[in-house]
Parts: structure tokens; sequence; C-alpha cells
């Protein structure tokens, strides 16, 4: 029983974001996508920044893992160092999501036939 809610959850969770991005597909909010950051990867998968999700979402569940093991071992010493890297890893989440949101659609491409630069003398 323990096992389907869990699989229920993680199901749940992803198409919950899944329909969340594709809701706001032509512009990001940037507090909906630090919000999404409690689930782990959630601000990345939001702004469409899939392979970074995926990774921050790994590591923050890895880093879950020992911690709850350490503790379990009574290892507090590690658990604290779990703790922390933890913390470090869902800030630089919630910085990313944000950046992602607020720079999401920005053309990179400059076109430079465009740009020229003069100079005028005046005697």
């Amino acid at each position: 029983m323990k096992q389907t809610t869990f699989n229920c959850t993680r199901i749940a969770t992803i198409l919950l974001l899944f329909f969340v991005s594709l809701a706001y597909a032509g512009e990001k909010n940037a507090a909906l996508a630090m919000a999404l950051c409690v689930v782990p990867g959630g601000g990345q998968f939001y702004t469409e920044r899939y392979v970074p999700g995926i990774l921050i979402g790994a590591v923050e569940v890895t880093l879950g893992y020992y911690a709850i093991k350490y503790h379990r071992e009574e290892n507090y010493s590690k658990r604290n160092s779990m703790f922390w890297w933890g913390a470090l890893v869902f800030g630089f989440s919630l910085a990313d999501a944000y950046v992602a949101a607020k720079m999401y659609g920005f053309d990179v491409d400059a076109d430079i036939d465009k740009v020229s630069f003069t100079y005028r003398w005046r005697w």
C-alpha cells in the first residue's frame, strides 16, 4: 500500500509539472518557477530546461537519501553535512529557476549586420 501511494504521488507530480509548463508556454513566471523548486528539479522542468532539471533532481534526491541513511546510523556529523549540501543545491536550484524564468524566450542570436559604429569629427 505504501509503495503504491508513493508511485501515484510521483506520477501526479510529474503530470502536474508537465501541464503547468504547457499552460505557460509563452511566458514564464519567476515566482511559480521558484515555488516549483520544492519538487526536485521542478523549477527547471517548468522553464523547459530538462537536463539541468534531471541533474538537480537527482542530486537533491541522493543527498536526501544519504541524510536519512546517516540519521538512522546515528552518524550526525555526516547527516548534517548532507543537509548543508542539500541546502546549497536547493539554493542553486532556486536561483537557476529564477534566472531561467526571467530569461525565457530571450533571443541570444544577434544580427552582426545591424551593428555599426560611427564617429563624427566636429571642427
